[in-house]
């Protein structure tokens, strides 16, 4: 039986998304990360690179909100066709937020050429 913590960077997860053909997928997994951030699990279910997952950490603790986290799947490989393949994770981040920001940017390189003539 596996615990929910194995090792100090290494956490029980589920991980759902879509697979290669379409289908969606459930699947319970180890979150791996090293001391610089970077997180990877090793998941049977074959991933495109580049699509989006959500982890989402198992716990026992039914009243703290545990709630999936999306992330973009990069550098997957695997050593065997049929085996698991380790998959790197990188947290998503909302687009409208980098959006606003270049918009409120130029808002305000326009406003000080208007001021400046």
């Amino acid at each position: 039986m596996h615990t929910l913590v194995d090792g100090p960077n290494s956490y029980r997860v589920e991980v759902s998304g879509w697979t290669i053909k379409g289908t969606f997928f459930v699947e319970k997994a180890m979150l791996h990360w090293t001391d610089r951030g970077e997180k990877s699990v090793e998941l049977i279910s074959r991933l495109h690179e580049g699509c989006v997952v959500f982890v989402r950490l198992l716990q026992t603790a039914t009243e703290n909100a545990n709630f999936p986290v999306a992330y973009r799947a990069l550098g997957i490989a695997s050593e065997s066709s049929d085996g698991p393949a380790r998959v790197r994770l990188r947290l998503l981040r909302p687009e409208h937020a980098t959006i606003g920001a270049a918009r409120s940017v130029r808002t305000s390189r326009e406003a000080t050429k208007l001021l400046a003539n």
